[in-house]
């Protein structure tokens, strides 16, 4: 007979087959397919002899955590910007003595399936649970550009939820953002690297119904999220005490100004006149007016608002300003239309039902006596206490709630009869942010609003270009509606805007050449890098923050999984390539080249070159130079020097009789090839043979540079 399994909880003997205790329900250590040695839960390879583990099964009672197949349509290998998150369950060890353990197991399950969906609902992945924890990913396998504030806002949804749902159980929670490799392993998907281990070591120095997070989450999300700095943390594994924060809330309001608020504007001043325009235009015509600014992350859509606003208080009379937001996880219907509407009204959460009730009533009453139509209030008032989640007592409930057409209509109307007696007080300005992530009843509300308010009303909807992929048509053809694209700043402009975010006595001469260029005219992008360097004077100029990596990021992964590897290896060969370099990978991913190259030019990531430096072949260059960073560092280091060797021999090929001229370029290639190889640890012989074809090619380089009297390069490749 074979060898039962021992539980460790409750020493009852188990088949040998068993995963957990048909006694207390605990989970048995699994054993390894190939030698038999028990492992701990957790172990994906085998810690006697390394073979790989079969997929863990989740805790008990947990939900299974989504596995990602691991087949041909499996996202692939890569280095990504990721956030972290890690949750455990305090109490569980004392619940287990004093229940049955069928009911522990229960109360568990429900308790960790409900944290699983804080973690979905703000966009992240379940990773796996493990006993009384749960881990979550952000930023892998797909980037939103604000992965860190959306793990922060999980990690506190979470603490709410266990007010409601924690049956006794306490959260510590912690974060924590940095480089991970990403990829499949047997049947799921996950991310490994030190900010994993990070993101647990700050879990569990939390306080019991805390949120605890690392430095770089911290600095990508303190505009939104309120902190209190910590001592620095002794953490297992580290010899130094690591920065540490704690997470007390989300920040109301606009985003906190950085830097730029506080700067001239450059650049803009078209725009921000154009602006003021159409402020003189609504109050002169008396009707209203539709502006949407579009432009990427970062490009200073938030900053020219803030201009037309500072600008508006120089008016008589000043125009009323209200302003709603769109986060992209809100979950919540209308939700720009209830931020303008508490605002207005004075509601606040900690007001009663019938409090809140009577500041709606009488806040619409007094709008409706501004257009003489008192009977209105009540029903008006009842209409849009609907999306502001307040209940109007019975006999002021609108009769027809069964009919989702007419409450719509009824809140359509309700919204204009408000905004309409607004603008009859002073001219109102209403502004509404990231409206590609509105839901279809916001984006069809604005398209109410413009066509039927009579009132000097200015809509001002910033958006990126996502937009106009969901509604084509938007703002077109109409006399009352501009668009406005928000493009890069040209050169001059951003040495400007660099010049003046840094401080006094700061380096000049030498960073703002380089943070100009390196910011490709995006002014968040030269900001955030300001930051870093203001903060940290050991970081070099050409670090990139996470912040501005996460963005771009996220741009690549909204891309077709196809193109983005397309651009992936284009970025191998370098900030200029040729198409002749993709051919094998576009026919690897099953793509037309001419067609695919045509669509990111299409997408402003590429640009084509005029001409070419190898005869026959179409030059391209990235149109940023970060974009093409970016795209780079995502692939695993052992894949890049794979395909270094492979753009090496294609520069070799092509140049054919001239190969002279581009032996340098051919060295480059193939001496990072020979580094990273070395950095991935690749097969010793196969490393050896690269490295020595690496040095060759790197003393032909010298050489030919110094027959052309360029000592200082020369030097370089000798090195």
């Amino acid at each position: 007979m074979a060898a039962g399994r021992t539980c460790p909880s409750c020493a009852a003997e188990n088949p040998e087959r068993a995963r957990f205790c048909m006694s207390c329900g605990a989970e048995l250590a699994p054993r390894c397919p190939s030698c038999g040695a028990e492992n701990p839960a957790a172990a994906r390879f085998c810690i006697e002899c390394g073979t790989e583990m079969a997929p863990s099964a989740p805790a008990a009672g947990a939900p299974e955590a989504p596995a990602v197949p691991a087949g041909p349509e499996a996202p692939p290998e890569e280095r990504r910007q990721a956030t972290v998150l890690f949750a455990d369950l305090s109490g569980y060890t004392a619940a287990a003595e004093r229940m049955d353990p069928e009911a522990v197991k229960a109360l568990v399950g429900r308790t960790l399936r409900r944290l699983g969906e804080e973690i979905e609902r703000f966009g992240g992945t379940i990773d796996k649970f493990i006993g009384d924890n749960v881990m979550g990913i952000f930023g892998a396998p797909l980037a939103h550009g604000d992965d860190p504030e959306r793990a922060v806002r999980a990690g506190l949804a979470m603490q709410e939820a266990m007010s409601e749902h924690g049956a006794g159980f306490s959260l510590r929670v912690g974060v924590n953002t940095g480089e991970v490799m990403a990829g499949a392993v047997g049947d799921g998907y996950t991310v490994m690297g030190d900010p994993v281990n990070v993101a647990a070591r700050l879990q569990a120095a939390a306080r019991p119904g805390t949120v605890t997070v690392g430095a770089e989450t911290y600095r990508a999300s303190r505009e939104a999220i309120a902190y209190k700095r910590l001592d620095p943390l002794t953490l297992k594994g580290k010899e130094e005490p690591v920065p540490a924060w704690e997470a007390t809330g989300v920040l109301s309001g606009p985003r906190r100004a950085g830097l730029r608020s506080e700067t001239p504007l450059i650049g803009r001043e078209e725009e921000a006149a154009l602006l003021g325009s159409l402020v003189e235009r609504i109050e002169r015509e008396g009707r209203p007016y539709l502006v949407t600014v579009l432009g990427q992350a970062g490009v200073g859509k938030s900053r020219l608002l803030r201009e037309l606003i500072v600008r508006l208080g120089d008016r008589d009379p000043v125009p009323t300003v209200r302003r709603g937001q769109t986060p992209p996880y809100a979950g919540v219907s209308y939700l720009p239309l209830i931020e303008v509407l508490r605002e207005e009204f004075e509601l606040v959460d900690s007001d009663a039902p019938e409090a809140a009730w009577g500041k709606l009533l009488a806040g619409v009453a007094a709008l409706m006596d501004e257009l003489d139509e008192r009977e209105g209030a009540e029903r008006n008032a009842a209409a849009l206490a609907i999306p502001l989640g307040i209940e109007p007592p019975r006999e002021a409930a609108l009769g027809d709630s069964d009919d989702p057409e007419r409450m719509r209509d009824a809140l359509f109307s309700a919204a204009r009869a408000v905004i309409e007696g607004v603008t009859r007080r002073r001219p109102l300005v209403l502004a509404f942010d990231d409206i590609h992530w509105a839901d279809e009843g916001m984006l069809d509300l604005i398209d109410h609003l413009t066509r039927w308010v009579r009132g000097p009303l200015l809509l001002v909807c910033l958006a990126r270009d996502e937009l106009l992929e969901r509604r084509p048509g938007w703002g077109g053809g109409r006399r009352n509606a501009t668009t406005i694209s928000l493009e890069p700043l040209g050169e001059a402009e951003a040495r400007q805007l660099v010049s003046a975010l840094l401080p006094e006595g700061a380096e000049a001469e030498q960073v703002i050449p380089q943070v100009a260029e390196r910011s490709g005219g995006n002014p968040l992008f030269a900001e955030e890098m300001v930051n870093r360097l203001i903060e940290d004077d050991t970081v070099e100029t050409a670090a990139l923050p996470s912040t501005v990596q996460s963005l771009l990021a996220a741009r690549l992964d909204s891309l077709d999984p196809h193109e983005r590897r397309l651009l992936q290896h284009a970025a191998v060969v370098g900030q200029v390539f040729w198409d002749g370099a993709l051919r094998e990978t576009a026919a690897e991913e099953g793509l037309e080249l001419g067609g695919a190259l045509a669509g990111l030019e299409e997408k402003d990531l590429l640009v084509a070159s005029a001409r070419s430096r190898i005869s026959g072949e179409r030059e391209f260059a990235f149109k940023h130079v970060l974009i093409r960073d970016v795209a780079y560092s995502m692939l695993p280091k052992a894949v890049r020097s794979r395909k270094h060797v492979e753009v090496g021999q294609f520069i070799r090929e092509r140049a054919g009789e001239r190969v002279d001229a581009f032996v340098g370029l051919v060295a480059e290639h193939y001496a990072r090839a020979a580094t990273l190889g070395a950095e991935a640890a690749i097969d010793a012989e196969a490393l050896a043979e690269l490295q020595a074809e690496a040095l060759a090619l790197l003393e032909a380089a010298g050489d030919a540079s110094a027959a052309l009297y360029s000592n200082a390069e020369a030097f370089e490749r000798y090195s």
